[in-house]
């Protein structure tokens, strides 16, 4: 079985991340962005976000998470690569701690999640977030993103 940690994120970890995001992360980023630049959006979420960690699988980073204060609340977010998916149920387990970990910090957490990602929404729902059924068109794109959220 594959070793997943949650560490503070090291020199080279947003590069590696970016260079090997899931596509489904970098239409995410596209949708939002209107470019397919995920190094750039990985270092402006970790610029703003605190707190903010890296995810390592079998000594590998594979995802980049936190929270930006947003309008009162915590924006939160993660983007990774395939490599999560070696561990699902230990990110699931850890994804739960650090949720609740920011929902301490924040009071209340939200952001948007892009429609066509069933997977993300589908581990969101497994985290504790409320998805709303729901789309509203979000990001340059104006594509269907649903609202997701939890309060402490």
């Amino acid at each position: 079985m594959a070793k997943l940690i949650v560490r503070e994120i090291r020199e080279g970890d947003v590069e590696h991340i970016a260079a090997h995001l899931r596509p489904a992360d970098l239409d995410e980023v596209e949708a939002g962005t209107g470019a397919r630049d995920a190094l750039a959006v990985l270092r402006a979420g970790v610029d703003a976000s605190s707190p903010c960690w890296t995810i390592e699988v079998s000594g590998e980073p594979a995802g980049v998470f936190g929270a930006s204060p947003t309008d009162g609340v915590g924006g939160v977010w993660m983007l990774g690569t395939a490599a999560l998916e070696r561990a699902p149920k230990q990110l699931t387990k850890l994804g739960r701690t650090y949720v609740r970990r920011m929902a301490e910090q924040y009071g209340t957490l939200m952001n948007f999640v892009d429609a066509r990602n069933v997977k993300s929404i589908h581990w969101l729902t497994r985290l504790g977030f409320t998805v709303e059924q729901s789309t509203t068109p979000y990001g340059v794109l104006g594509l269907p993103f649903h609202r997701f959220g939890m309060k402490k």
